[in-house]
């Protein structure tokens, strides 16, 4: 089928079918890139629309600037029943959602120093609170980052989430309760796997993209050196030319 009746097609499709949707044909990595981005541009246009039509009459149900997360209450309860969750792990825990959390489950802007500041728990509990946390699996050291365990607390919603913050959420899964249990599984295996080969996909087309970015910005330089160097070097190339035809 032509790639123009795909991408026509696709809009009949919810985005976190695409990858069912995209199965039943034979595309390059290339072209369903493609598919998913004109799926988001046209989702955006229409919500745009949508949301100008309707402007006066238009309310969030949850006030601008209140902080919320997604709660999965049987891991909680998993978690609860294991370890217990003390005072002031609860403090800390409700800090972190409150004031350095992003999305994708990422502590941003994030130090002990200042969540000793912001729960008035002095450095030495707070360091052995901190500790706990990890032990507990509520909180997830990876790649240099912490994490928030996205299987007991979620920000934002994963099909939702902006591409520089899908690695962040794929790193903050773990379903690890001790040795011998596991938490709950709260996100679909295939949604996972679709997840992470549309997330590749994408990385590999933008790498393409600047890759050829930065060979045509060398192709340009190149070639303004070359007219540069023959404009400036013009009068000795034409001298060092005659003086060696006349010794031949």
């Amino acid at each position: 089928m032509d790639i123009g009746n795909i991408l026509n097609e696709s809009l009949n499709v919810e985005y976190s079918k695409l990858d069912l949707f995209l199965e039943k044909y034979d595309l390059t990595p290339e072209q369903k890139v493609e598919v998913y981005e004109f799926h988001a541009k046209a989702s955006k246009k229409n919500k745009t629309l949508v949301i100008s039509e309707t402007k006066e009459n238009k309310f969030k149900s949850i006030s601008e600037g209140v902080e919320y997360v997604h709660l999965f209450p049987k891991n909680l309860k998993l978690l609860i029943k294991k370890y217990g969750l003390n005072t002031n792990e609860l403090l800390v825990l409700t800090e972190i959602m409150e004031s350095m959390l992003s999305h994708g489950n990422l502590l941003i802007n994030f130090s002990q120093k200042t969540l000793c500041e912001l729960t008035e728990i002095n450095k030495s509990t707070m360091s052995k609170t901190f500790k706990s946390l990890k032990q507990k699996q509520c909180l997830i050291e990876k790649n240099g980052h912490i994490y928030l365990n996205s299987v007991i607390f979620m920000k934002g919603l994963p099909h939702k989430l902006f591409i520089q913050f899908r690695d962040h959420f794929l790193n903050s899964i773990s379903y690890k309760l001790d040795d011998e249990e596991e938490f709950e599984k709260v996100f679909d295996d295939n949604f996972i796997k679709a997840y992470e080969k549309n997330l590749k996909e994408i990385k590999k087309k933008k790498q393409q993209i600047k890759e050829k970015k930065i060979s045509k910005a060398l192709d340009n330089f190149e070639k303004e050196i070359s007219e540069e160097w023959k404009e400036k070097f013009k009068d000795e190339e034409e001298n060092f030319e005659f003086g060696f035809e006349s010794e031949m």
